[in-house]
């Protein structure tokens, strides 16, 4: 998109539908906010498809998002990278699990 009193505006598509769109006064804040709008969309289809419960223990308390495959290694905010856990589970996959 271009740039519009000095901001830079960027966009996500899912085909030809516009999904997010974010502006910045530089570039890497327009993408990193467009980033977190992405990934905020994701963090609720997660939580829907999971009715709010963790995806491990099925419990119904306060969730966090975990990465399946670890940022640090390469994960991405994906839908399929994502699940809701509590915190003992978060815990617990971080303690016991390694990422992919």
């Amino acid at each position: 998109m271009p740039s519009y009193r000095g901001l830079v505006s960027l966009a996500a598509f899912n085909g030809r539908e516009m999904i997010a769109k974010a502006s910045g006064r530089v570039e890497w804040l327009a993408l990193k906010s467009l980033v977190d709008r992405i990934y905020h969309m994701h963090c609720a289809v997660v939580l829907k498809e999971h009715r709010g419960c963790c995806a491990r223990c099925r419990c119904r308390r306060p969730l966090q998002i975990h990465h399946r495959k670890y940022r640090s290694h390469g994960g991405t905010h994906t839908v399929d990278n994502l699940e809701p856990v509590c915190w003992d589970c978060h815990r617990l996959i971080h303690e016991t699990e390694r990422s992919e």
